[in-house]
């Protein structure tokens, strides 16, 4: 199965090695997660997940390489994310008539003008989208991740014993799962994590999103109500402003019947994205992989 058109996927971060792999990390500072599909989207094994905020890189890396070591992982090519914290994604509507040379002068100023705002030094890709002839603009969508956490993903994956095969953008893997599952466009995704929460836009002329400050790793463990209802108002806020609809729920926060109960009736929610086989915390994880097999 493939991807589903207009696929927007960044190639990566410079580490593509072109093959095609069913395994994958998502890595963070807080927390791992380690996913393998085949073919036909099944799990080889138990998806693991390890909270390790407390944790050196050492023992991180350690604590990888015992995975690794314990499912016969050893020179796997993987695919990995950089979070939404790490990076940015940027949106660009081009004329379509430029000559090549004027688009990719353009581009490239663009990019350079964007990179220059961040202080520290920074990794990018681009990604034409599919367009018409009819269409008067060409839309380009821009990662940029910051060259030190590119280095701590080498560094505790590679040094546990893989291989890293594509590098993707947050952002961007919340969308693809949005094309893959042919969702109907435009639409919003609310991706809602355990340090972070996302709202994700896609649209035939746009890509938008916006990162909510929520700790729901927080929440759950001190049923802080205050803490969820600001959460609850500024993801509101965030939909009416953006005139959002058509908004999907993903992530950890699906399985919290309570909190979920209260987005519903406060947000224009159309469906919950369950994995079915899977727990919701593989949400990445599972985007991160298919796309991996169709590489």
């Amino acid at each position: 199965m493939k991807l589903a058109l207009p696929k927007i996927s960044i190639p990566s971060f410079s580490f593509k090695k072109k093959a095609t792999t069913g395994l994958s990390i998502q890595l963070t500072d807080k927390f791992l997660r380690v996913l393998k599909l085949n073919k036909e989207e099944k799990p080889e094994f138990p998806p693991i997940e390890e909270i390790w905020e407390d944790l050196s890189d050492v023992e991180k890396k350690n604590k990888l390489s015992e995975i690794v070591s314990k499912y016969n992982l050893t020179g796997s090519s993987v695919v990995t994310c950089v979070p939404a914290d790490e990076g940015l994604l940027k949106f660009q509507k081009l004329p379509s008539k430029m000559s090549h040379k004027d688009l990719m002068e353009a581009l490239n100023w663009f990019i350079n003008v964007e990179t220059s705002q961040i202080k520290e030094n920074t990794v990018h890709d681009y990604y034409f989208i599919e367009s018409k002839p009819e269409d008067k603009y060409i839309r380009v969508v821009v990662a940029i991740a910051r060259t030190d956490f590119i280095n701590k993903l080498k560094d505790i994956i590679e040094g546990s014993g893989l291989k890293i095969g594509v590098v993707d953008y947050e952002v961007i893997s919340i969308i693809n799962y949005g094309l893959y599952k042919k969702l109907p466009v435009p639409f919003s995704i609310l991706y809602v994590d355990y340090y972070e929460a996302i709202l994700a836009y896609y649209s035939d002329t746009g890509i938008s999103y916006n990162k909510i400050n929520f700790n729901y790793k927080y929440y759950m463990e001190n049923k802080d109500k205050d803490i969820f209802n600001s959460f609850v108002i500024e993801t509101r806020n965030t939909v009416v402003i953006n005139e959002l609809s058509n908004i999907y729920v993903g992530g950890p926060i699906i399985a919290d019947e309570e909190a979920m109960e209260e987005i519903m009736v406060n947000l224009p929610v159309l469906g919950i994205l369950d994995l079915e086989e899977l727990p919701p915390n593989f949400f990445i994880p599972y985007i991160l992989s298919v796309r991996g097999l169709e590489e």
